[in-house]
């Protein structure tokens, strides 16, 4: 697109070439010489006028229309007005569209700083929501340390007497019950210092051998129990510098998420890794029921459920995949899912071999 400037110049001088092409074919065809050249300095004239009259006008109108644009462009980028281009004008329509944009540039400066104030005290007014939630969650993990161990001195007779079949079966439903609770208020609080910033990672070497064949051990009592195989696949013997227990605590979430969608006899889940240049990717792949596409979205998200009828078999908070997700960012990696419908799905997550410098994200906004 050419710009208005432009477009004055080509008009004005073809223009003044047509009157001096006129005046030198006058002058030529012109039977006497006088009026001929007569002719011919009127159309020099004009045709200088034409030109002169261009210049004027450019600077006139095209000037405070390029500023204006200027300007436009600029609030465009910054929402806020600026005075350094102030335009100066004597041309109606250009004097009253500048008004018009300036009065417009003002109510939108008024409406994004009053935004800006409701987006700013929203984000306070989470803060401490989050804040006042973790106080009373860690409150709450308070009074179950002294349960815990009165439930766990009942189940040993010799400390506070011998129970009958019926008493047992009880303090073992408390027991299991509190295990439950202290684990569900374990990840509140772990979900709470992530959206805080607040969570700590203590970075060490780690041989990824050792870790992943210590996790199959953690696991095989329970995979003897529901007859499913839980087995290993990596070749390498990799060292990374990261924070052991926050990638246990991913990769306890991932292999409990696998055992409970497997069906027992035919179950298996496999725990892997693969060595890159400047990460190790893990996988925990099982055989079970899968998850759909329109699931798969959402999986990450806090306390979302696939399962949210009243009749659903599986429990849990809906927090372990949220909580995945924050520790494998706040390590420097990512985390992603790859599901085939009642085939397979594996969950995937990097890990950085050395640490980076990861800013912190606010989602409040």
């Amino acid at each position: 697109m050419l710009p208005i400037k432009n477009t004055l110049f080509i008009v004005s001088g073809v223009s003044s070439f047509i009157i001096f092409y006129m005046g030198i074919v006058n002058f030529l065809t012109s039977v006497e010489e006088s009026t001929g050249m007569i002719l011919l300095i009127f159309s020099v004239f004009v045709a200088t006028g034409t030109l002169l009259g261009t210049v004027h006008i450019s600077t006139s109108i095209t000037k405070p229309i390029q500023k204006l644009a200027k300007n436009m462009s600029d609030f465009s980028k910054s929402n806020k007005l600026s005075n350094e281009n102030q335009i100066k004008t004597n041309v109606k329509e250009i004097f009253e569209l500048n008004e018009n944009f300036v009065s417009m540039g003002e109510k939108v400066e008024k409406t994004i700083k009053v935004q800006n104030e409701y987006v700013q005290k929203l984000k306070d007014m989470d803060r401490k929501k989050v804040e006042f939630s973790s106080m009373v969650s860690h409150e709450l993990k308070t009074p179950l340390v002294p349960i815990l161990g009165y439930v766990q001195m009942l189940q040993k007779e010799e400390l506070l007497g011998k129970l009958n079949e019926g008493q047992k079966d009880a303090v073992d439903e408390i027991y299991t019950s509190t295990i439950k609770l202290e684990k569900l208020i374990g990840d509140i609080l772990t979900t709470q210092k992530l959206d805080l910033g607040k969570l700590v990672f203590n970075h060490e070497n780690i041989n990824i051998s050792e870790l992943l064949h210590g996790l199959i051990k953690e696991f095989d009592p329970i995979a003897i129990e529901k007859e499913i195989e839980i087995t290993a696949n990596f070749n390498e013997d990799v060292q990374i510098f990261s924070d052991r227990d926050r990638i246990n605590q991913v990769f306890s979430n991932l292999i409990k998420n696998a055992i409970d969608y497997v069906s027992p006899g035919t179950g298996c889940v496999t725990i892997g890794m693969k060595n890159n240049l400047n990460d190790v990717e893990f996988f925990v792949q099982d055989n079970g029921v899968g998850i759909s596409e329109d699931n798969k979205k959402d999986l990450f998200k806090k306390f979302y459920q696939v399962d949210t009828s009243s009749k659903r078999k599986k429990g849990g908070s809906g927090l372990g995949l949220a909580i995945c997700k924050g520790i494998t960012e706040g390590l420097g990696g990512e985390i992603w899912v790859e599901s085939e419908k009642n085939v397979k799905t594996t969950f995937f997550f990097k890990i950085p071999k050395k640490p980076i410098k990861i800013s912190v994200k606010d989602d409040s906004s």
